[in-house]
């Protein structure tokens, strides 16, 4: 019996190495008999996996945004930078003036004064014999030169007003104020000299010494002519059109001068006509400009060149 139970145990055991040795190979109990009673085995608990922390994404660096550059100033001891800080120089050396201060102030006005120099000289040789820039050519500096130009322009003068006396007549408002009575009188010279028809108008009523004179009492003329002050003088065309003219006092040879303008605002003397009583040559001659000379398609100003060009009618 214990041979055969023997016996049977072996096949057992060897059933069971057989099976396990499919999968791994077979374990003896013989060889886990120190693991105690029953072959319990408490089962270790699995480790826990700390989870490894994926690293944050670091946030893209910012990118510095670039200081903005100061505008530049205009280049140094150029007539713009000079005019810009001048007076900052100027205020330092009074404020605190020590020797450094008061010389840089004072190589600047200097330097400031040669480029004054400069262009001075510079406009000199530009304009010296140019038929438009120099000024001998309106206004000789020859003393008979001069002299001839000046009775020209009398002659010229007495003639123009003498036309203009043809056609207009003065419109005199008064009062009894010795403003008024003196202004009559220098009518009265201009009537003798060019026969100008004179309608005198007093405002208000007159004293008695001037009463027998041959003057008119307003009958609304003044507010008609928008008169508000007086002595008051009025340049009338035969059509009733007016200019008026002076609202105070004039002496005789302002009253020629505004009876010129006058009468070429009215129309009734030209442009010309007028520049002939003034004592300067060439003054019908006028600066030419040709805006088509001028290139559009810059964004740069007009250039020195084409300035020139345009006001020399292209040429």
């Amino acid at each position: 019996m214990s041979q055969f139970f023997i016996g049977c145990l072996f096949l057992v055991a060897s059933g069971i190495s057989f099976a396990d040795s499919a999968g791994k190979p077979a374990e003896r109990w013989l060889d886990r008999k120190g693991e105690g009673f029953f072959w319990y085995k408490e089962e270790a608990e699995p480790e826990e996996i700390e989870e490894v922390k994926k690293p944050e994404p670091k946030p893209a660096p910012v990118a510095k945004s670039k200081p903005e550059s100061a505008p530049e100033g205009p280049p140094p001891l150029s007539s713009a930078w000079i005019r810009e800080n001048m007076q900052h120089y100027l205020d330092a050396a009074i404020d605190n003036p020590t020797p450094e201060n008061i010389t840089v102030f004072l190589y600047i006005q200097r330097y400031a004064m040669d480029k004054s120099f400069a262009f001075m000289d510079a406009s000199q040789d530009a304009t010296v014999g140019h038929s438009m820039f120099d000024e001998i050519n309106r206004r000789p500096t020859a003393t008979f030169a001069n002299r001839k130009l000046d009775d020209l322009a009398t002659d010229n003068h007495k003639a123009v007003i003498s036309d203009i006396s043809q056609n207009t007549g003065l419109f005199f408002f008064m009062d009894g104020t010795e403003n008024s009575v003196i202004q009559s009188s220098i009518i009265d010279m201009l009537t003798r000299n060019y026969e100008f028809d004179v309608v005198k108008i007093a405002i208000e009523q007159l004293p008695p010494e001037l009463q027998d004179k041959d003057i008119k009492f307003d009958s609304g003329h003044a507010k008609q002519l928008g008169i508000t002050t007086t002595p008051a003088i009025a340049l009338l065309r035969p059509d009733g059109t007016f200019d008026v003219i002076s609202q105070a006092p004039v002496s005789y040879t302002d009253l020629q001068k505004r009876i010129l303008v006058g009468a070429k605002r009215l129309g009734v003397i030209s442009e010309k006509d007028f520049n002939s009583t003034r004592p300067i040559a060439n003054i019908d001659k006028t600066l030419y400009f040709d805006l088509k000379k001028v290139s559009q398609t810059s964004s740069v100003p007009i250039q020195a060149k084409d300035l020139i060009k345009a006001f020399n009618g292209g040429s």
